[in-house]
């Protein structure tokens, strides 16, 4: 089990290594290669979801994430996570992350903490499900400056 734990920590650390190589380089095929090709992305509160129906949608593919995050990429001018927490469970191939998530825009600089959930594949290498519960305060006010300038508000 010791060998599964380090995997899935390299795995871990792939996957935050990638989400923030994917913005400093503008490139989204990034955000998908410690995952599975077959990966569920959910986010989480639903209630958030619900309102933000033209940013989100409940559950997504790999392709569907890195064809949503092609604009938002672009808008980023850097990013920097920290991971705050990490629990692995060996037995049930899953890790739960706290991460401080600064993005850096033109006009502004944020910090949204984000709770990531993660399933793995049998061996550790690949996430197979991930679940994005975020900051739904510091979210909203990002949501809302985008909305604006969108004119949609």
């Amino acid at each position: 089990m010791a060998d599964l734990r380090a995997t899935i920590q390299n795995t871990i650390n792939a996957f935050i290594e990638n989400n923030t190589q994917a913005v400093k380089q503008k490139n989204t095929s990034l955000l998908s290669v410690a995952l599975a090709k077959d990966c569920i992305r959910q986010y989480r509160p639903l209630s958030f979801i619900k309102r933000y129906p033209q940013f989100f949608k409940e559950q997504i593919s790999n392709a569907d994430y890195e064809a949503q995050m092609q604009h938002e990429l672009h808008t980023m001018k850097d990013v920097a996570q920290n991971v705050t927490r990490t629990v692995i469970d060996t037995v049930e191939r899953k890790a739960t992350l706290w991460v401080e998530t600064t993005v850096w825009t033109p006009e502004s600089q944020s910090t949204v903490e984000v709770i990531f959930d993660l399933n793995f594949t049998e061996d550790g290498t690949q996430v197979s499900q991930v679940t994005e519960f975020v900051d739904t305060y510091e979210s909203t006010k990002v949501l809302e400056q985008i909305l604006e300038k969108m004119g949609a508000k």
